[in-house]
């Protein structure tokens, strides 16, 4: 990954507008641990697509990694803006369901979630996991 963040930060350097390049370079960022880079990254994008759902979705995530797992308000922000430009991004929803539970507010953590598991195969994992944490 950080070979990969390597050259992607030298296409976007010759290209600094170009979105998809940036969009991997906060991929590549990102699973080479440098989660600050990746969220300097996918603001870059979203300065020139601030429509993005699927890019606020994932800064919110970075801005979490790099927070060592606390969503503050960043990216609360980031994970809110997802889900108000397309309610199906489900990472966003995941974490926002995720920080509900994490303060007791099980109603709307349910209210995050449904729609995620819905979606899911009843024999998917993520789906019972979900439902166990909703229910415990």
């Amino acid at each position: 990954p950080a070979q990969v963040a390597a050259i992607m930060g030298r296409v976007v350097r010759e290209n600094p507008d170009n979105v998809r390049a940036l969009q991997l370079l906060g991929a590549a960022r990102f699973e080479a641990g440098d989660t600050v880079g990746a969220a300097s990254a996918l603001r870059r994008v979203l300065a020139i697509e601030p429509e993005d759902a699927e890019t606020w979705s994932r800064l919110g995530e970075s801005l979490t990694v790099a927070n060592k797992e606390v969503i503050g308000a960043d990216a609360e922000a980031a994970f809110r803006r997802a889900v108000a430009l397309d309610p199906n991004q489900f990472g966003a929803r995941y974490f926002l369901g995720d920080m509900a539970l994490k303060r007791g507010a099980q109603d709307e953590a349910k209210a995050w979630w449904t729609p995620v598991i819905e979606t899911l195969e009843p024999s998917d994992p993520r789906r019972a996991e979900l439902l166990k944490r909703l229910n415990p």
